[in-house]
């Protein structure tokens, strides 16, 4: 099992969220606050609400972050300490063991703000996760990424697809909800997503960079398959 090479500290991260209900009628993931360094090295966390997304959102049935109120501006206390409770301790006998499953390595010598965002601090129980936003300039990066929107799109069988496949990124511009999504490519087919909230990331990437990405990880239930692939730009 490979680690990843070249970890990148965010500039930002994006809190994610989207409806648990299977049935709801969007489980769009939307970005709904942002998380930031401030200058004194404190952390804090805002929410974006004068964006669609997150007006979206709460029509979804979003009522905030549970330790951030939606009715203060800004939170510049405990922001990392609260977030940090999404993932286990660094100090447990088995962390080196979570680490493996997003292909970090150990001992993990960067802030907790990279471990959030390379982890994305997902829970069972909620419908949250973290994205990073990493600076259009850290070149070379390396980061692991579920394929979003895997059920929803056309692919022959999920036994098609292999660990160590290549896949590649195009521009949808016919896309009737977002023409700049981004289609992940598996052998001429189109199985997925790049996460709207890395969109930016990728769009600069496929300019400037060359991106190489290949199946890391498949797992999940047959009627919710979960694709990863290891994403590095150069």
């Amino acid at each position: 099992m490979k680690t990843l090479n070249h970890i990148i500290e965010p500039a930002r991260l994006l809190l994610t969220w989207q409806p648990l209900d299977e049935q709801s009628t969007s489980r769009t993931r939307r970005i709904v606050g942002e998380v930031r360094k401030a200058s004194d090295d404190n952390v804090t966390f805002h929410y974006l609400r004068d964006t669609p997304d997150f007006e979206e959102a709460r029509k979804a049935g979003f009522v905030g972050y549970p330790s951030f109120s939606t009715g203060q501006d800004e939170f510049r206390q405990g922001v990392i300490q609260s977030l940090m409770r999404r993932i286990p301790s660094r100090q447990r006998e088995d962390f080196s063991e979570y680490l493996a499953q997003h292909r970090l390595p150990a001992p993990f010598d960067y802030s907790d703000m990279a471990l959030l965002g390379y982890t994305g601090a997902r829970l069972p129980s909620d419908g949250f996760a973290l994205i990073p936003v990493f600076p259009a300039d850290k070149i070379p990066c390396d980061f692991l990424m579920e394929v979003a929107g895997l059920r929803y799109v056309y692919f022959q069988s999920i036994n098609n697809i292999q660990v160590g496949d290549l896949v590649s990124f195009e521009i949808e511009p016919g896309n009737p909800v977002d023409p700049d999504a981004l289609v992940v490519m598996h052998k001429g087919h189109r199985i997925g997503y790049v996460n709207r909230a890395m969109k930016n990331n990728f769009h600069g990437w496929l300019r400037d960079h060359h991106i190489t990405a290949t199946v890391e990880r498949i797992n999940g239930k047959p009627e919710r398959p979960l694709v990863y692939v290891r994403v590095s730009v150069t």
